[in-house]
């Protein structure tokens, strides 16, 4: 890996933390100011259950699958979770999300969704 294709990935790493840490500061110094959802959550989309599992592993955490398989774990810090997410099939649950959106649209619209004719029906 050359030098400059490491470079971005670290400074953004670093302004990152950098920016934690003064959010943090700023909330210590500023007690007036209001805290923000008690459940907090900081996602990192790791795509797939395979990433997931291997994350859960390197930090001894336990994964958790949902109804339709796709697995996460979190890191707990107080209120605030660091939570690794992935999905048996990333492709499968974009598709079935746009197609729930879609659903969704048309059905506020006052229409429906429906499977186009196949060609050989239409000209027979």
């Amino acid at each position: 890996m050359s030098t400059s294709s490491q470079t971005q990935p670290d400074e953004k790493r670093a302004a990152y933390v950098a920016g934690l840490r003064a959010l943090a500061d700023f909330m210590e110094a500023t007690p007036s100011l209001p805290v923000p959802s008690i459940d907090q959550r900081f996602l990192l989309p790791l795509h797939t259950n395979a990433a997931v599992e291997a994350f859960a592993a390197e930090h001894g955490l336990t994964v958790v699958y949902s109804a339709e398989g796709n697995a996460s774990a979190d890191l707990v810090f107080g209120p605030m979770r660091y939570h690794a997410y992935g999905y048996v099939d990333f492709i499968e649950h974009c598709d079935r999300t746009d197609e729930r959106s879609a659903r969704a649209w048309a059905e506020r619209k006052g229409m429906e969704i429906r499977p186009v004719e196949s060609t050989a029906a239409v000209s027979a």
